[in-house]
């Protein structure tokens, strides 16, 4: 590194007085705009921005829990994925109305607790159509705040479906081993796993008729972050190398049958064109037979080679690669 100075001392000085005349004032708005805190640890509005394989799932997990639902209780209901949202779990309890039945679940390998929410309605609902002969578009609200013993029943049956069906629709991407840890339906009872602990909220519409009720999964946000990997572009990215794999092995297939023309020189020889004038049929050109034959594969110096006989036929044995062996 050179030791010459860039700037004289006198020219450094000329440039801190510039600095310093042009310094702000207290006066000025910039002097007087005070420090703005940045929280580093905030996170992105979408939770699920770099986990794009989620929206996926969570679209065929709706149709195929639509079907679990008709075959359970001959309902014609339609369930569509919302829009993910992220809460913290104290927000997330104190929204939920009673009664509501809040399955709290343990799904390996996302760590931690997760919930799995009916609301009251919902279950209202469906006794009312299975059981009750119910011919109404819906359900009026609960003015009570327990679930009755059919209500708790037409739950289990719904959960134990939505758990299934989760598990079969995340295969491709994670095994899922649901189980059950806990039922609540008063939501004052309600203890949050985590005080303060952020969940990220996937809702699935339930329309029946003009009736509709959102069932909601709240996974904590902090285990979603570990499977990133998994349930982001990753996926795709394999399926276009491995489509690439297969044309490749293809390639190398197909190319292994191709027909190349191989020549050997033996030895090249300058003569005059007077002498190419002179030569007629009969004539003799004297050539010096060298012991190392240059190989060509379509033209292209390939090997080096001794020229010789194998079996009763002329040969060549390759003594070295002049284009490399790879």
């Amino acid at each position: 590194m050179s030791t010459k100075e860039v700037l004289s001392e006198g020219e450094l000085d000329a440039l801190m007085e510039t600095f310093s005349d042009a310094d702000a004032s207290p006066g000025d708005p910039a002097f007087a705009k005070s420090c703005e805190p940045f929280d580093f640890t905030a996170r992105d509005d979408n939770p699920l921005a770099q986990m794009p394989a989620v929206d996926k799932l969570n679209e065929r997990f709706a149709v195929d829990y639509a079907q679990v639902v008709r075959k359970l209780y001959g309902i014609s209901v339609q369930v569509e994925a919302g829009d993910s949202r992220l809460v913290s779990i104290d927000e997330l309890f104190a929204d939920i109305a009673s009664p509501t039945a809040v399955n709290t679940v343990r799904i390996s390998p996302i760590n931690g607790m997760s919930h799995v929410i009916f609301p009251g309605e919902l279950l209202s609902l469906v006794v009312d159509r299975y059981f009750g002969g119910g011919v109404g578009e819906g359900a009026a609200p609960l003015a009570r705040a327990s679930l009755t013993h059919s209500e708790r029943r037409v739950n289990d049956a719904l959960l134990e479906g939505f758990l299934t069906t989760l598990a079969e629709t995340w295969r491709e991407k994670l095994q899922l081993a649901p189980s059950v840890h806990s039922f609540e339906c008063n939501p004052d009872f309600l203890q949050p796993p985590v005080p303060g602990e952020k969940v990220i909220c996937f809702p699935f519409e339930l329309r029946v008729g003009d009736w509709s009720s959102s069932v909601t999964w709240a996974v904590p946000n902090a285990s979603m972050e570990p499977l990133r990997a998994r349930l982001g572009s990753a996926g795709i990215e394999q399926q276009a190398a491995e489509k690439n794999s297969d044309w490749q092995q293809h390639f190398m297939r197909e190319l292994g049958s191709v027909e190349l023309e191989i020549s050997g020189a033996f030895v090249p020889e300058q003569v005059s064109i007077a002498e190419v004038l002179g030569f007629k049929a009969g004539s003799i050109v004297p050539l010096r037979m060298p012991t190392e034959v240059i190989v060509s594969v379509e033209g292209q110096p390939f090997s080096l080679g001794e020229h010789g006989s194998l079996n009763g036929q002329k040969s060549v044995k390759i003594k070295e690669m002049l284009r490399g062996e790879g």
